[in-house]
Parts: C-alpha cells; structure tokens; sequence
C-alpha cells in the first residue's frame, strides 16, 4: 500500500476511533457520582449468574430470547437452545475469541485458527463449515443488533467478551425463522451495568506474548443503566508470523423512559492488525508445526477497522402488546495481503446499515394461552472493493485490478405463533417471506459480474408435550434458506483454479434450501439435575461448498445433495461436596449424497475431479466432547476446575484424501477471589493441553497447494488478575 493510501486508511481509523471515544465520554461524564446508599447495596452476597446452578445445588431457570423473541425458559421451548452464562464466560477464561464459551456448546463447533488474519471457523450442525474468514450460514447478533450482513457474511471481531452477561447459541428448525444463512444463531448480551458505580481494570499475560489488559466502568442510577468497556490483546501468535494486535470498545446505555418506553443505545469498535501464518502441508507440519507457509514472498497480512451503532427501543401499547425497533448503522474497512500476485491485495470498505422490527402481542384463544410475534426485517450493505497487485509484500497498479461497487440487500417479513392448549401440550409455527439481492458491477475496464434475487418462503412448525411436571418431549420441522455472499460470487471456480484465466464471476450460483427435523427431550431430573437430548436431521440441495481455493481466493459451486444427522447431549450436575459437572457431547455425520464435479489445480495444471456419494463435508469434525468438573468453597474464594476437550477428525477436502486426526486435550484453572474494603480482588491462573499434545486445531478447506492444516498450540499457560472498585 503506498504512503498515501497508508495515510488515508490511518486518518479514517482515527476518525472512527475519536467518534466511538466522543459516544463513550457522553454516556459516562453525566454519571460518574454516585450515593452511599447505592455502594451500601453492592456490598452484599451475589447473586449466581443466570443459568447456573447455586452454590447450595438449585438448578436455577435459565430465561432466553432467541427461540420466540420473547423471554422464556430453556425448559418450556422446543428448540436446541443453550445459555452460556458469566460465570462460564469469565470465571478463569482467556475472554480472547468465541471459541473458548462455544466450547461448552452442543452441535457448535468454532475452531480456532490461531490466525487473527482469518478468524475462528465456526459451524452450527456442520452449517458454515466451508467459510474461508468471518462466520457463513450463522446468524450473529450483539444485543439485538445484527452482526451479520444481508449477504449472510457474519464478523465476530467486535464481540467483547470482557463486558458479556451471557451468550444464547441455537441450532435447528426455529432458527429458520431468521431467514437467510441461518443454520444457527449466536446471540451475545452485553451485562447491565450494577446500582451505583464500579470500576473493573484488568490484565493478563501468557504463553506467546499474549498479554490483555483494559478497564471496565458500570454503573446505574435513576433509570440509567450504562456498561463501557475497552480492552487491548496482543500475541506474538503461536505459529510464525501470526503475531496480532486488537483494541475493542464496547458501550451499552439502556434509559428508562416511563413505565412502558425503554431505549437501549449500543457502540462498540474493533481495530486489528494481524499476520497471516497460512496453512501447512502434511509434510510441513510434521516438520514444524509452529511454521508458516510462503509468508517471505507476499508478507501475508489483514487490517480491520470497524465501527457500528444501534438502538433497540421498546414500546408497550397495553397490557397485550409491544413493539421494538433496532436501526442501526456500521463501517468496516479491510485490507489484507493474500498469497497471490495478481489482486493479492484487497481493500474493501463496507458501509452496513437497516432496520429489524417485530410486535409481539399476548392473549388468549378460546381460553388457550397464545403468543404471536411478527416482524420485518431491513438490511443493506454497500461494498466498495478495491484490489492491487502483491509484490513482496507492497502493493502495485495492475491492468488486471479489481475496482467492484457491490451491494447486498434484503427484506423478509416473519410471523411466529405459540398456543398452549393446556399446561401440558404447546404448539409452535411460523413463516418467513425473504428477499435477497446481490449485485456486483464493475468501475472500470473488468466486466461487471450482474446481479441476482434470491426469493424463499420458510417456516417452522413443533409440538412440545410435557410427559411429567420437569420433563418434556418435543418434535420440530423447518425449511431453510442460504444464499451466496458477495464473496462467494466473486469468482469463478476456472479463475480460481488457474489464475491466469480471466474472471467471470460466479452470480449464477444459487441459493442453498435445506429441510430439517429434530427430536428433542428436557428433564430437569433434580434440582440439581439438568439433561437435553437432540436427534436431528438435514438435507440440503444445492448446498454452497467450496471448488477451489487458491492464491487466497476461493471459488464456490453447488453440490446438488448433502445430508447432516447428528446427536447433541448436555447436561449439569451439582454433586456433594461442592462439586459441580457439566458436559456437552456431538456426534455428527455430515456428508455428500449425490455425486458431483469440481476443478482443481496443481501448479499449472487444472483438472476436474469427482466427489463420490458418501464422501464427508470438509471443514467439521465427526464429533466433539466437553466435559468440565469444578470446585468451589462455600464462600466461592477459591476455585478449581478441570477441563476436558474432544474432537473427531476432520475432512480437509470433498475427496477425503486428507484428513486431519482427531484430539483429546485436558486444561487446569485455579481461581482466588477476596474483599479488600471497597475492593473485590480474583486472580486466575491456568495450563491448556497439560499433556502437551500435538494436534491440528482447524483446516483450510479445498486448499489447491494441500496447505490444508492449522496446528494447535502445544502446553501454554495464562494467568490474570481483575480488582472490581465500587464507589
């Protein structure tokens, strides 16, 4: 990049930066005071996180939104629903990336790349698997405001964990009702700031240079409620060159606004730079699994920097019905390095932005309970995509650059309803209308790739029944909707495979359909006992999976039939002598079954290989376990916990001829907690992978140089500590 365009890119970071420092100073100036008697009712016992279960082993409900809109127990839905709490989220964690609470999750699998440059590889059921960067075929949501665009392109880079309350992740048919790309759906709230005011600096170092440190303030006083928090991580990275830097802020200010008006106003900011390790081959990894791949010839890099606001307001027209409204608006700009020459540099900016509502209304059928919530859905981002020449690493004008003005636009209008004819047996149904338009033209001599509308009709529909008090049984069906995003339509796969072709594109791709069932039984055995058991099972046509990937760039086509069938089990336990166990098991056969064409290369030579029926969908393991038993003091000063983790193997291509082996791994955490007057003090300190295996965290899928493999870290430690001021 020239000094020019290094300098623009650095004066529109700043500017961001300066807005999102500006929006956080108005939220925190005007409540920095405080009174006595708000510090007073801070200094008593906590209450345990939301859907945990207590230190004195009640199973405590776990309330969530995703599945109707509207809070309702996890026990009385009949979807595949599961809350990651705080305590989960924060209680000797890293809070570095989503893969360490997605851990805890069933059916979710999120592989950590250990490459900041393309994100963790994140599927719901094997949905999303073939992502080449961000989360594909998952819908992301960050306090009710959208992080995934109306191409179906999700990022996970401004998620803050350090300020996250709880995480809802749902997989299966009720997730259709949220329309394009969304084999599941990840919701991240941030916590309500605690009467009074607190400050919560923190900091923690590691293995491999990382360190993290940042400071938390949250307060609430008169109907307002605020949390601010901004964080900075640094790695020199576990592989050669993947060195990384992050700085994430995050506010939220929720205002009461009479009894039935409240206005929730959330900020938050990324800004990143990190190296790019690539992928290594079979032969490299046994050589040296810290290695990276080429980095010398392009220097393989990514920057992002972006901003994004929303407000969610809520408004309650009687005792029966409520309606809420989330605009919001964002700016995101990358610029990444890729290991090609012709349009290895690509500077994308992308300016996302709409409006999702819904209206929810409670009554009564005949006697019968029902609840209906309705909605429309608006979402737009315009994409204004540069490309340049890679020629060791600086950028140069080609004749071959790209200069793509590429927009994403979507409406879908849904209704949900919910009867329960009695306390016993209850009726779910819905339906989703979408529209989706994708369109790429070109700014100069390169021909423009078209545009396309991609329009579906899904639903949903289960019957849930109640065979004892505690212990219900229930059976659901929906029909799904994925189309391309802006990035897979921008190749062709015969440019990909040999990138001296010209490019076409690829806009005749079409929208992948998926019809799914799932059985499900929840039991709290106890009150301390809590099971859920899922069977499921999806078959798509037209799914979207990867022809070849080359050079950084990545071209797509549609396999005409997959299938993905599974089992998902969790459960907790509290057990004598303060000991409490969680588990959460998948096993997963996700494969081809139909046979199908796709082209490959090796260095100049391109050739079409078969992909036979009962291959395995690349990009997923077979099966994944996490086990977790912990141990806590009474008065929670101390704690323990060991950690169990499990993963089958995975496919690294659609002609299964390379596979990386499963692992099991085990990690140690020890936290301490005191009250030092107005101070409340933890420390942690914990070993990941005690037995120091060697093993491969995650695959690059389709990969036409067999750079297929992502190495996980060998032993490495963390240690941190947090000190809570309450004023």
């Amino acid at each position: 990049m020239n000094k020019k365009n290094v300098e623009t890119a650095k004066g529109a970071r700043l500017r961001r930066r300066a807005t999102a420092t500006t929006l956080a100073l108005c939220v925190l100036l005007p409540l920095v005071e405080t009174d006595a008697g708000a510090q007073e009712a801070q200094l008593g016992d906590a209450a345990p996180a939301k859907g945990a279960i207590s230190d004195k082993g009640q199973a405590l409900d776990e309330v969530v939104v995703s599945a109707s809109r509207t809070e309702q127990r996890v026990m009385d839905t009949a979807a595949s629903i599961s809350v990651i709490n705080s305590r989960q989220i924060h209680d000797g964690q890293p809070e570095e990336n989503l893969s360490e609470p997605l851990a805890r999750t069933p059916g979710i699998f999120a592989l950590n790349r250990q490459n900041y440059a393309q994100d963790l590889l994140i599927s719901s059921r094997g949905f999303g698997a073939n992502s080449t960067f961000g989360a594909r075929g998952i819908k992301i949501f960050v306090d009710g405001i959208p992080g995934t665009a109306a191409d179906g392109q999700g990022q996970i880079s401004h998620i803050d964990l350090a300020s996250a309350d709880h995480i809802e992740v749902m997989r299966g048919p009720f997730s259709v009702l949220y329309g394009n790309s969304a084999g599941g759906v990840i919701s991240v709230f941030t916590e309500n700031g605690k009467p009074g005011t607190e400050a919560t600096p923190y900091y923690s170092f590691g293995s491999y240079g990382q360190r993290k440190y940042g400071v938390k303030v949250d307060g609430e006083q008169n109907d307002i409620n605020y949390v601010l928090d901004g964080g900075t991580l640094h790695t020199d990275g576990y592989r050669d060159h993947s060195a990384a830097d992050r700085q994430n802020e995050n506010a939220k200010l929720r205002l009461k606004i009479g009894q039935d008006t409240s206005l929730t106003l959330v900020a938050n900011s990324v800004d990143l730079t990190a190296l790019d390790p690539l992928g290594l081959t079979a032969a490299q990894l046994q050589a040296n699994p810290r290695g990276a791949s080429n980095v010398g010839i392009f220097d393989t890099r990514k920057s992002v920097d972006q901003t994004q606001g929303g407000l969610v307001l809520s408004q309650r027209f009687g005792a029966n019905d409520s309606v809420t409204l989330s605009p919001y608006y964002g700016e995101r700009h990358t610029i990444q390095y890729l290991a090609s020459g012709p349009s290895g540099v690509v500077n994308l900016e992308r300016d996302f932005y709409g409006m999702n509502s819904n209206w929810l209304h409670t009554g009564e059928v005949y006697g019968m309970p029902l609840k209906l919530v309705g909605g429309i859905d608006s979402n737009q981002n315009q994409d204004h995509r540069l490309t340049f020449t890679n020629s060791g690493g600086q950028q140069q004008v080609a004749a071959t650059d790209q200069d793509y003005a590429m927009q994403a636009r979507n409406l879908d209008v849904y209704l949900q309803g919910e009867l329960r004819p009695s306390e016993r047996l209850a009726f779910t149904a819905g339906a989703r209308q979408s529209d989706t338009t994708l369109s790429a033209n070109s700014n100069n001599t390169l021909p423009s790739l078209g545009s396309h509308t991609y329009q579906a009709t899904t639903g949903m529909a289960s019957v849930q029944y109640y065979v004892q008090e505690n212990t219900n049984v229930y059976i659901s069906y929906g029909s799904g909707f994925d189309t391309p995003t802006l990035n897979q339509i921008l190749y062709s796969p015969n440019s990909v495979a040999n990138l001296s072709l010209p490019n076409s594109g690829n806009i005749g791709l079409r929208a992948a359909r998926t019809q799914q069932v799932e059985i499900g039984l929840k039991s709290e055995i106890s009150r301390t006992a809590q099971l859920k058991v899922a069977l499921f099972d999806a078959k798509t046509t037209d799914d979207i999976v990867i022809a070849a990937s080359n050079g950084g760039k990545t071209a797509y086509l549609n396999a005409p039939q997959t299938s993905r069938k599974g089992l998902e089990i969790s459960a907790q336990w509290q057990l004598p002598y303060q000991l409490q166990m969680s588990v959460a098991y998948t096993l997963l056969d996700a494969k081809i079954e139909q046979t199908y064409t796709e082209t490959s290369t090796a260095g100049a030579v391109t050739s079409k290989n078969t992909v036979n029926r009962g291959n395995r969908i690349p990009g997923v393991p077979d099966g994944s376990l996490f086990a977790e038993m912990m141990w806590s003091k009474s008065d929670r000063s101390l704690e323990f916990a060991l950690e169990g983790r499990a993963a089958g193997s995975i496919a690294a291509n659609d002609l299964n001829m390379a596979n990386a082996s499963g692992y099991a791994i085990m990690n140690l955490r020890a936290i301490g907690r005191q009250q030092v007057g107005a101070w409340s003090i933890s420390e942690f300190a914990r070993v990941d992978n005690v037995f120091d295996r060697s093993y491969v965290g995650s695959v690059i899928v389709n990969q036409a140089s067999s750079q297929f493999y992502e190495s996980a870290p060998g032993r490495n430690w963390l240690a941190g500590v947090k000190a809570t001021y309450k004023f």
